[in-house]
């Protein structure tokens, strides 16, 4: 019976120091996991794919800019020369890096900001997350916007009734 009962110890043992040798890991893993299918986590990710589409429909818009500039006539720029046309954009600097990636850095902080400032008056407000909600409605709604006008700009005139419309919802905000 002893023999069974220092084995059992050992195997307890054994599993506790396996444990610990990656319970950081596991830590790190549950808390970011927990994060990013949260609440605040999932509206960061849809908030960074609507800046990515938007990052996207920036670059068409210029690409499309870079073709009228390059003597395509308006009816030749549709959105796959666009799209093709995105890599000499880039050569003929139409698009930079570096004012793109600072555009996505500075929407990321400022939706940290804004979400960590309207969660704290939720919190004194009752704890409903009206502001919250707010938040991401017009963060959505801004980079809905942005995206739309992005396309006009690359030249989808037909999108110029919904930037009307979404113009008149939002108030006038952006």
């Amino acid at each position: 019976m002893g023999d069974i009962a220092d084995n059992v110890c050992k195997a307890a043992k054994g599993a506790a120091h396996s444990l610990m040798d990656v319970a950081l890991a596991k830590i790190s893993l549950a808390g970011t996991l927990s994060f990013f299918f949260g609440n605040h986590g999932t509206a960061l990710l849809a908030f960074i794919v609507l800046i990515l589409i938007d990052l996207f429909t920036k670059w068409l818009a210029l690409a499309y800019k870079y073709l009228l500039d390059q003597g395509i006539c308006r009816e030749q720029a549709g959105l796959w020369q666009c799209v093709r046309s995105m890599k000499k954009a880039f050569a003929n600097r139409y698009i930079t890096s570096e004012m793109m990636k600072t555009k996505f850095a500075g929407k990321i902080i400022l939706y940290m900001v804004l979400v960590a400032a309207v969660v704290q008056v939720d919190h004194m407000a009752g704890g409903e997350g009206v502001f919250l909600r707010t938040a991401w409605y017009y963060l959505a709604a801004t980079e809905a916007l942005s995206i739309v006008e992005n396309l006009r700009d690359a030249g989808v005139q037909s999108l110029t009734p919904l930037l009307t419309f979404i113009r008149a919802k939002m108030g006038g905000i952006k």
